[in-house]
């Protein structure tokens, strides 16, 4: 049986499979497909690529942490940024079921 990944960041819940297929909890459009995947997450704003992929986080989910989110949407690598409560948004919790 295949494990999911759920995390909170910006104030939303997010699920991951793991081969990395993503989508928001609350967004009741959405729907699970390979256009939308977890890359990983790095650790400092200056950092260029990522530190923890998606095969360490789903081994510890809570290394996860005050990450800053990497994905890849319709085929476009990106770093979450933007401000969140004055801060970068970063994962404030990580758990696998």
């Amino acid at each position: 049986m295949s494990k999911t990944l759920y995390f909170c960041c910006r104030g939303e819940i997010y699920k991951v499979k793991e081969n990395g297929d993503m989508l928001q909890e609350n967004n009741h459009y959405n729907e699970w497909g390979s256009k939308w995947k977890l890359l990983g997450v790095s650790f400092h704003h200056w950092k260029k690529d990522i530190d923890l992929t998606l095969k360490d986080i789903f081994a510890h989910p809570e290394k996860m942490v005050n990450g800053i989110v990497w994905d890849i949407d319709h085929g476009t690598k990106r770093r979450w940024g933007g401000c969140y409560c004055g801060k970068l948004p970063r994962v404030i919790w990580a758990y696998t079921k």
